[in-house]
């Protein structure tokens, strides 16, 4: 049995195709025969315009995990949830008081029945060999929830940007399963110019041996050059929309 990890949006999208790349994040896990949609990009038609080149129906989703309550990451709720007609429960933080960009999850009136949001504080289970969970501090006053699956070589990280840092994410896993992940897929958050930030990240990987790096959207075009720099061309793979990753279970 395998999971699948897709990436439905991002900034970049893979040649030749139709997938539009556009600020955002939404990736599609697949364990069990369930669908969890982690984020939902910024622009609900991009997302629905990828999901359907993709084969993925509004309907089809199980569940929908947030990352974290920016712009970037939520804005495709509301189109999501006008696509389909069963109610979605979908995990999100808690959202900081006070904190930029911290409005929680918009579900608009007319479409309240749709949805029902719960908090994700600690580990919980979504989806099978498929677990989430959430450090308190993500930095600033942001939380930020990210993904484990449990495949058949260990622990692998889903995560859209890694604001609490990614030795923290990996130090919690290792916490939990008793061992560091050996895949890390999605964003790390590397500006232009951290150059040092990024030989920091590449060093934890290295040391944790996390080999099977997939990243995308606030990586970065820069930081994946600079952690190239540290691992070597192949010791970092594009994630870009349309891309999948399976994993053993």
């Amino acid at each position: 049995m395998q999971a699948k990890i897709t990436s439905v949006y991002d900034e970049g999208s893979q040649v030749g195709t139709s997938l539009i790349g556009a600020k955002g994040f939404s990736a599609l896990i697949e364990s069990g025969g369930q669908r969890v949609l982690f984020d939902t990009g910024r622009r609900g038609r991009y997302l629905l315009h990828n999901m359907a080149f993709l084969d993925i129906r509004p309907e089809d989703i199980d569940k929908v995990v947030i990352s974290h309550l920016h712009a970037s990451h939520t804005g495709g709720v509301e189109d999501l949830l006008r696509g389909r007609g069963a109610p979605l429960g979908i995990y999100a933080p808690r959202p900081a008081a006070g904190a930029k960009g911290q409005k929680g999850v918009r579900i608009p009136e007319g479409l309240s029945d749709r949805a029902s949001v719960f908090e994700v504080m600690d580990w919980m289970q979504v989806a099978d060999k498929v677990f989430v969970s959430c450090p308190t501090d993500a930095g600033g006053g942001l939380s930020e929830v990210f993904m484990v699956i449990l495949s058949r070589k260990g622990p692998a990280v889903v995560a859209a940007c890694s604001h609490a840092g990614v030795d923290a994410v990996m130090e919690l896993v290792n916490k939990r399963f008793g061992t560091y992940p050996h895949a890390y897929v999605g964003g790390v958050h590397i500006r232009k110019g951290e150059r040092e930030k990024a030989a920091r990240i590449a060093a934890s990987f290295a040391e944790k041996k996390c080999t099977d790096l997939h990243l995308n959207h606030c990586t970065g075009v820069d930081g994946m050059m600079y952690l190239r720099m540290e691992l070597g061309l192949r010791g970092v793979s594009d994630f870009y929309a349309g891309s999948s990753l399976s994993l053993d279970l």
